[in-house]
């Protein structure tokens, strides 16, 4: 399954970029217009950014299977850190400050080991793979300062495990129900609740922002379904709650600082070789791929924050990516995985007339959650990882395009890589030609050979596609076929 498969975008920014550059030079000079009014209300407007942090909290273990008498099996802590993404729009009246903000997190908050039950000396584990949470809130600026409460819907992913050592002198039964001694047990538990928190933010320059804050969170109480993969299954009911202690960084998309001692006056001016669309400081881009069982999707964004992408500097790249999956186990158990992830990395890119060259580096999580257990599966549960990217593209020839991409992460040894050339037949900047890839991780390895189209263009809207021929180690021979859409602003 393609889970990093988001490249196509920087062909498309540099196709663009080379034929801007080609149609200005024949343009005569004007004059530059005068720079736009500052803006008044610094807080409005749409943001996103990455944080990191430490999350703590309890749950607790009632017993109702095979009846519910409710009887105290355990109450375990769970404590560690977090990292993730977040995007929201502020609007600013005067000194009041309202929004609306949605944000993910990769949790290492667990208990990797404690005892659970009152027979077969049974050790469990407990860790919420990931939260999320959809919240609005309300506040009060000080200039560069704001503090505000929020609240709202909260979402966790858990996963637990259960397995009865039958070492010590417990019984190995209770109420006529056995420990199945050594026979390792498992749950998933997707659930709703609410949250409620608040913070402190500072804005270090006109686009920029630090904070930090804490939110508490109560999931309430569930039945959680336990299996073995066979014929062992069992409930418990299960209550938690969660306290965070998040910091982070934001990019706020409100223009740029236009006075004269801004740290981005310079990026203001308009350009007078531009285009009619203008220099772009943002690119952002969605798609699916779909392959033999398994299916994904993504959206993400470039950003230049203090030159236009047809200029070489720094750059900022976050991605969040979701899919589905499916494989078959030696026994023929059809097994079906969910898999999250998401990307923030920075770097910096050199721009030339017919070539862009991107490096970037940072931090990526990826959770993997299973229908049932697979020993034989090391791609389960949540891992943080360190992520490098490289990609490229070069027009040899007005009419030639070759465009290259390569990116590991340490979590799950996730890889991919790509190359494609492409020829403009009809001379409307429409490439085609061939491509060949290869992605995977520690738990698959997928070769692809195909057919790239890049350049499909509607109005400031590309779209590029790609398909052909996919061997999969795990599923097997089969195709695959990717569709993505990009916009720069």
């Amino acid at each position: 399954m393609a889970r990093f498969a988001a490249a196509s975008f920087a062909v498309a920014m540099g196709i663009t970029g080379a034929l801007s550059a080609a149609r200005a030079a024949d343009l005569p000079a004007y004059k530059t217009p005068p720079l736009p009014p500052p803006i008044i209300d610094p807080w409005t407007g749409f943001y996103f950014g990455a944080h990191s942090g430490y999350g703590w909290g309890q749950k607790t273990f009632l017993d109702n299977f095979p009846t519910p008498d409710l009887a105290l099996d355990a109450r375990p802590s769970v404590s560690g850190g977090l990292a993730g993404l977040q995007a929201g729009y502020n609007y600013q009246f005067n000194w009041l400050l309202v929004g609306v903000e949605g944000d993910f997190s990769w949790s290492g908050v667990e208990n990797s080991s404690f005892s659970c039950f009152s027979f077969g000396n049974q050790d469990c584990t407990a860790h919420p793979e990931w939260f999320a949470t959809a919240t609005g809130h309300i506040g009060a600026v000080w200039g560069p300062f704001s503090i505000y409460g929020k609240g709202g819907a909260a979402l966790v992913e858990d996963s637990y495990t259960d397995v009865a050592t039958c070492h010590g002198s417990q019984p190995h039964g209770s109420g006529g129900i056995p420990a199945v001694c050594g026979d390792p047990f498992s749950a998933n538990d997707t659930r709703i609740g609410w949250t409620a928190g608040g913070g402190i933010e500072y804005q270090i320059s006109h686009n920029w922002s630090v904070w930090g804050e804490y939110d508490y969170m109560n999931f309430g109480g569930r039945s959680v379904p336990f299996t073995d993969g066979a014929n062992g299954f069992f409930t418990e009911e299960i209550h938690q709650n969660i306290n965070l202690v998040k910091v982070g960084v934001n990019y706020r998309f409100n223009g740029f600082d236009t006075s004269p001692t801004g740290m981005l006056a310079d990026a203001a001016a308009p350009d007078v070789n531009s285009t009619d669309e203008g220099p772009t400081h943002v690119i952002a881009f969605t798609g699916v791929d779909v392959a033999k069982l398994s299916f994904d999707a993504y959206a993400g964004g470039m950003v230049a924050p203090f030159k236009d992408l047809d200029t070489s500097g720094f750059r900022l790249y976050i991605l969040g990516d979701g899919g589905w999956y499916k494989y078959f186990d030696s026994a023929g158990n059809g097994i079906k995985g969910v898999q999250l992830s998401g990307d923030f990395l920075g770097g910096y890119a050199f721009e030339g007339d017919n070539y862009s060259l991107n490096f970037l580096g940072g931090f990526n999580a990826e959770n993997d959650t299973l229908s049932q257990p697979d020993p034989t599966n090391k791609v389960v549960g949540t891992e943080l990882g360190i992520k490098v990217r490289t990609d490229d593209w070069y027009n040899p020839t007005d009419r030639t395009l070759l465009h290259t991409e390569a990116e590991f992460s340490s979590a799950f040894l996730t890889y991919y890589g790509t190359g494609s050339f492409g020829y403009d037949f009809l001379n409307d900047s429409i490439f085609v030609g061939p491509m060949i890839g290869t992605l995977g991780d520690e738990r698959y390895t997928q070769l692809r050979a195909g057919l790239s189209i890049t350049g499909i263009k509607f109005k400031n809207v590309q779209v590029d596609l790609s398909g052909g021929y996919a061997n999969d180690s795990v599923v097997g021979p089969g195709g695959f076929g990717k569709v993505e859409v990009s916009t720069s602003f």
